[in-house]
């Protein structure tokens, strides 16, 4: 991992850590963060961007919303992007996407929850609703050893089940329809397969008893069916995507490939069949 984006890390966690908050880091970093150590033969995707996602219990309070958005745009110095106005940001090469929960009595604007007017807006989440459950801390200091900054600071990142289901849906919205992105839909994909291929045995056990927690869900019930209809068979696209990849296993053959792809597969299916 670049340790340009580790550095924009640490100091996002930093200034969070003023006020309060430990940020919860989602997509690629966020996957890079739970396997961090972890030997693999695929190497983890990188990525130069940051999707922070605040919690309902971070923006319930207006003061908190303000001081989220101070911190990012005053102390950090973060300038919103035009292209994302107000929920997508930038500082020189670093940028930082914000996620939300859906929050009670927060405005929300087509797919926006407006936190702070003309100020900071956050890209809403329904599909993040259970995300605060079976958090995971992260020492900096760990990742970025030879950050003196880093020493003592935490960052959490959502469990493999939250973010295989954050995966799932954001596969399924840029696999077809109007907002259908192929390059994007390889990257979600890519990550689908490095967290089954990754995952130990506590991992899929803590993924069966969130699902039978939650096997009423209509979010739940959205990422099985795409599992059934999308990755339960290596001839179908999520998995099609992922053997097109460049950097899926470039000095192994077909069969090989296809062979790890089976593998996962089995692993995905079976994580999304919850046990009566």
């Amino acid at each position: 991992m670049d340790e340009i984006i580790l550095d924009q890390l640490v100091e996002l966690v930093d200034a969070f850590h003023e006020i309060g908050i430990k940020p919860i880091i989602c997509g690629g970093l966020g996957i890079y963060l739970s396997f961090y150590g972890r030997q693999s033969e695929v190497p983890l995707r990188t990525t130069n961007d940051i999707d922070l996602l605040l919690t309902k219990n971070q923006l319930l309070e207006e003061s908190h919303r303000n001081a989220i958005a101070e911190t990012i745009t005053n102390k950090l110095k973060y300038i919103a992007c035009e292209s994302g106005r107000h929920f997508q940001f930038q500082k020189g090469n670093q940028h930082l996407d914000i996620l939300t929960q859906p929050v009670e009595g927060i405005e929300v604007e087509g797919f926006r929850a407006v936190l702070v007017r003309s100020k900071l807006h956050g890209h809403l989440m329904p599909e993040a609703v259970f995300i605060e459950e079976n958090l995971k801390a992260v020492s900096l200091a760990h990742i970025s050893p030879n950050s003196e900054m880093a020493k003592g600071l935490e960052v959490m990142i959502p469990s493999l089940t939250n973010q295989l289901i954050l995966k799932l849906l954001a596969f399924d919205d840029r696999h077809q329809g109007l907002r259908k992105n192929d390059a994007q839909a390889q990257s979600h994909a890519f990550d689908i397969y490095m967290i089954v291929a990754l995952a130990n045995l506590n991992d899929y056990k803590e993924g069966q008893k969130f699902l039978s927690r939650h096997n009423d869900s209509k979010i739940v019930q959205r990422a099985q069916s795409i599992v059934n209809s999308k990755f339960s068979s290596v001839e179908q696209p999520g998995w099609l995507y992922v053997l097109e990849a460049a950097s899926f296993y470039p000095d192994r053959n077909i069969q090989q490939k296809r062979t790890r792809l089976d593998a996962a597969k089995r692993r995905l299916v079976r994580w999304f069949t919850v046990s009566p």
